[in-house]
């Protein structure tokens, strides 16, 4: 698998298909061409994706960054990132003299620096977890490459990715239990992610990825983790869901007609769980 560094990037080169290192993130979201993030956007609406803000950074977002850095690459974490481990509030003196010098985003008080450390933990402590990581030399590895069928400029961000074709991509959920974590990949469209990066690789090396891994770490004590591999059947609706997605975002490129929701008058109904509800109620005024 080759690699080229973020200086040789040209637009030109994106879309052919190539897999870019030492790319900072935020060169990453602001390149051109469409992410699984955007077709979310999509997914809702074309307008969202047309007239969604640039995200300012939140502290939930720093953390993230700092999760993803501490687990993926620790050694960059243990020498960019301030861990004020005396340090149990933002607002104290200690924190806003570092925050001057290193910046809000590499600065941790007490709590942040402890779940951070637990989460590193608890994923060294999982064999599978640690066995996936360790085959995983490419890191926080972007890759660029247009769509055939719709001419779109595809890009995604692997977490993790072997020479051999598997990836590992690392989510912090509340709940890492699988009929948790299966409610997580529904609301977030991990399936749908999935489903994009298998075919972003396709199309760069012409070989289908061999695994796509989500490892999921609870953010609070014990901080347990797992590694799941989605079945066949949800990598099959994550991949028409994608398709579906592009294919409208590819239409309102070409017409310029970035609608919103579907204008008809619509029907609309209570949800299903409120009808449980007064049933519930109903019985229990009965008996």
């Amino acid at each position: 698998m080759k690699t080229i560094p973020y200086s040789e990037l040209t637009p030109e080169l994106a879309r052919a298909g190539c897999f870019v290192t030492g790319m900072r993130n935020d060169a990453y979201h602001g390149y051109e061409g469409i992410s699984k993030s955007g077709l979310d956007l999509v997914h809702r609406s074309p307008a969202h994706y047309r007239y969604s803000a640039k995200r300012e950074a939140t502290r939930a977002m720093e953390i993230g960054t700092a999760i993803h850095t501490a687990i993926l690459e620790p050694e960059r974490f243990q020498e960019e990132y301030v861990l004020l481990r005396d340090v149990k509030d933002r607002r104290a003196s200690e924190y806003k003299a570092a925050v001057k010098v290193h910046g809000s985003e590499r600065v941790l008080v007490a709590s942040e620096a402890d779940a951070v450390a637990g989460m590193q933990e608890s994923i060294a402590a999982s064999v599978a977890a640690k066995t996936a990581l360790a085959d995983s030399p490419y890191k926080e590895l972007s890759a660029f490459v247009e769509d055939p069928e719709t001419g779109v400029l595809l890009r995604a961000r692997f977490d993790t990715l072997s020479s051999k074709g598997a990836s590992v991509d690392l989510k912090k959920t509340r709940n890492a239990q699988p009929s948790e974590f299966a409610k997580s990949v529904y609301n977030y469209r991990y399936h749908v992610q999935a489903a994009m990066y298998s075919h972003v690789y396709e199309l760069i090396t012409g070989e289908p990825l061999k695994k796509f891994w989500f490892l999921a770490v609870e953010d609070q004590p014990p901080h347990c983790a797992m590694l799941y591999a989605l079945d066949d059947v949800s990598l099959l609706v994550g991949h028409e869901e994608y398709r579906a997605d592009l294919a409208a975002y590819a239409e309102a490129v070409g017409s310029g007609d970035w609608r919103g929701y579907a204008e008809p008058v619509q029907e609309i109904s209570l949800p299903s769980w409120a009808f449980a509800q007064m049933d519930n109620d109903v019985t229990e005024e009965i008996y």
